[in-house]
């Protein structure tokens, strides 16, 4: 039993690295979702800080990514089919070799839940579940090496 725990445990370790939700577009990436209440957008513009438009996307299953994009400042527009504009991102700044998400008025609650935290040069959610994976398999290694491997408290008469 403490053997089948340990590697359930190991496993949570590993997992506990990889966010839920992680992209993997590649580096120099601006990609996004649209928003609820640009459902029907079809494609997503890129723009630069003076509104010129760089690039031109559609939208697949409500997803886009702008590969191959220079450090800077952006901002993304997202459009109906005859070229409304329907949503418009928050500014988004990407680093030479970065992968950002462009995020929407919608987005917002959850952008500020995580937003205090990095910017008070706080903890991020993986690294809290990293650190509570790791106190949890310590403990483990702990019990299990106190016991020497043997089970010293029987769980019951009948075992």
């Amino acid at each position: 039993m403490k053997k089948a725990m340990s590697l359930i445990l190991a496993a949570g370790l590993v997992l506990a690295g990889v966010p839920a939700g992680a992209q993997g577009f590649g580096p120099n990436t601006v990609w996004g979702t649209a928003p609820v209440g640009a459902s029907s957008a079809v494609n997503a513009v890129l723009l630069d800080t003076t509104g010129k438009t760089l690039a031109t996307v559609p939208l697949a299953g409500g997803k886009f990514a702008f590969r191959d994009v220079g450090a800077g400042q952006y901002t993304v527009l997202l459009q109906s089919a005859t070229g409304q504009d329907l949503a418009r991102s928050l500014p988004v700044t990407i680093a030479s070799g970065a992968e950002v998400e462009a995020l929407f008025s919608s987005d917002l609650a959850a952008a500020a839940a995580v937003a205090p935290a990095a910017a008070a040069g706080g903890l991020g959610t993986t690294a809290w579940i990293l650190i509570g994976a790791a106190a949890v398999g310590i403990t483990t290694a702990i019990v299990i090496a106190a016991n020497n491997g043997e089970d010293t408290n029987v769980a019951s008469p009948t075992r």
